[in-house]
């Protein structure tokens, strides 16, 4: 392949005319039958590409985390098998270059999730369907929060994995906040003072299956009958805090409604303390990912952290 580089790779991930040989060289590999045409979804880290067959085949480099990303969406697999989830099932797997010496190109081939995704589906319903659905994720959220976690890498019950990257990102965040310049530099100057040590904020907490990144494409819905359809993209899930797993759900698909925000804590019987919104303020800031933006709300005014913490979210 002709990707020596991370920019090389940022260039080409997308490009379906690059990708499309590869792909139908692992569809054959796993015995699937060839398809008519195939398509890139979208913008994504790995390359993907969806199948009028009804496949997808997710490819991992060697660049932009691409060997992590594998192992953890492997991992997350293997975890989830069984578990009666709407995850799309794993068809198989392989390898592009087996046995070279350079890097093998793993892939992934699953069956495409049904139904649409969670920004399609909600931009077209109406106000009592959004909540709807918002409360039937929230009790599939509540199921995977409950799966065993017998994975052997990340999903390990005892992974160091998601506390270290909570370590990372207090050390980087509000560094990363000024860049990013939602936020009020006075507000900023606060964040540091505000997170507390990561120990003291996972203490007591059981840790379970947590998918780090609830984006507004990762979630599939059928709005006819309110139902969850699908749940992909497993690259960024840790043993961890369950709170962690709201963040992205919230301010990236349901773009900060605290509405929509109510009806997922509702279905996922959510225990929603007095400090809850502060403690999702805390984990908004210690996110691997520009959490903030989605949000179409003006917060460069906002000096005060509890204001904050209330407008984003308060659901009391």
């Amino acid at each position: 392949m002709e990707i020596t580089s991370d920019e090389t790779y940022a260039k080409l991930r997308n490009d379906l005319e690059f990708w499309e040989p590869w792909g139908r060289r692992a569809l054959a590999a796993v015995g699937l039958p060839a398809p008519g045409a195939l398509r890139v979804p979208g913008e994504s880290t790995n390359p993907v590409l969806i199948a009028d067959t009804g496949a997808v085949v997710k490819l991992y480099g060697e660049h932009w985390c691409g060997p992590e990303n594998y192992a953890s969406e492997a991992e997350a697999y293997e975890v989830l098998a069984g578990q009666g989830l709407p995850v799309p099932p794993l068809l198989g797997r392989g390898e592009l270059f087996p046995g070279g010496d350079g890097w093998p190109w793993p892939y992934l081939v699953m069956a495409a999730a049904p139904g649409a995704t969670w920004r399609e589906a909600t931009a077209r319903a109406d106000r009592p369907t959004q909540l709807a659905l918002a409360r039937r994720f929230g009790a599939v959220l509540r199921r995977l929060h409950s799966v065993p976690l017998t994975g052997t890498g990340a999903l390990r019950p005892d992974s160091p994995v998601f506390a270290e990257l909570l370590e990372e990102r207090r050390t980087a965040t509000a560094e990363d906040h000024r860049e990013w310049g939602y936020l009020s530099p006075r507000l900023l100057d606060a964040v540091d003072d505000f997170l507390p040590p990561v120990d003291a904020l996972l203490d007591g907490v059981e840790p379970v299956f947590v998918h780090g990144d609830l984006h507004g494409t990762n979630l599939f819905v059928d709005a006819g009958n309110a139902s969850v359809t699908g749940l992909i993209d497993f690259t960024d899930v840790y043993a961890g805090d369950p709170r962690y797993s709201l963040v992205q759900l919230h301010l990236n698909a349901f773009r900060a409604d605290r509405g929509l925000l109510a009806a997922v804590l509702e279905g996922a019987e959510w225990q929603v303390t007095d400090t809850f919104a502060e403690d999702m303020l805390r984990f908004t800031f210690l996110h691997d990912f520009d959490v903030l933006e989605e949000v179409p709300l003006d917060l460069s005014g906002v000096d005060d952290i509890g204001e904050l913490a209330r407008l984003l979210w308060d659901v009391r």
